[in-house]
């Protein structure tokens, strides 16, 4: 399967045009700082404000009926996040989702309506922001699909790929910085889904772990144990 893509890719014309507006102060805003566990928002609230992550890393996620969460995105440095400002008035409703910082976060507060006239100042960014939203869109899509079709096992074996790629520990033994209940929470599945896959993994040698964490040990075979399950579903 292809890898789960959780993370938001900023776009790099329409970071650059942000930072320069910003810092010209063409388009008005206010710095902030988060600690890992701070709330941009939560469900229920009347958010009108974009926010700009310069540093650090935001978590999108939603509720479920049993009590657990389930992620939507993560946001890194160059991203954005919030855009119920875009709605017509009338349609307008409170957001659905929670915005957590996860690590220590620095962004830029933009009001809504400022952004909105940014936006349309400026037709090359514009179409760099429909790019952004339509890209966060393909991938809350390809992750739908992949849920309803591939096994726990399959899509926590891909998710631990990316999230190695993304912080840049792709070569092993790479630490994954994530307990089982966060992983279980990414991937939507209760934790002991999680906790038997991590089982399953040490079984095939290619995970550990050490002194409470995850530990890939081999990532050759932690890519055969995905390659072995598309087969045997054929």
């Amino acid at each position: 399967m292809e890898a789960i893509n959780l993370f938001v890719q900023p776009k790099p014309q329409l970071s650059r045009a942000i930072e320069r507006a910003t810092g010209s102060g063409g388009l008005p805003c206010k710095r902030a700082t988060l600690d890992p566990g701070d709330f941009l928002f939560r469900e229920g609230d009347n958010a009108r404000t974009t926010f700009y992550i310069q540093r650090g890393l935001v978590r999108l996620y939603s509720g479920t009926p049993d009590g657990h969460t389930k992620t939507v995105f993560f946001h890194k440095a160059g991203t954005l996040i919030g855009f119920q400002e875009f709605q017509q008035t009338e349609n307008r409703k409170p957001t659905i989702l929670n915005a957590c910082a996860t690590t220590k976060v620095e962004l830029l507060e933009i009001s809504g309506e400022a952004f909105g006239e940014f936006l349309r100042a400026d037709g090359n960014v514009c179409y760099a922001m429909a790019q952004y939203l339509f890209e966060m869109m393909a991938m809350q899509t390809r992750e739908a699909v992949n849920a309803s079709i591939y096994p726990v096992l399959q899509r926590f074996a891909a998710l631990l790929l990316t999230l190695t790629s993304e912080f840049g520990t792709a070569h092993a033994p790479a630490i994954v910085p994530f307990s089982n209940e966060e992983i279980a929470g990414m991937l939507g599945v209760h934790v002991n889904s999680v906790t038997n896959s991590v089982a399953s993994l040490r079984k095939a040698e290619c995970v550990e772990r050490q002194h409470g964490a995850l530990v890939i040990t081999d990532f050759k075979k932690l890519k055969n144990v995905a390659e072995y399950l598309i087969v045997s579903k054929k």
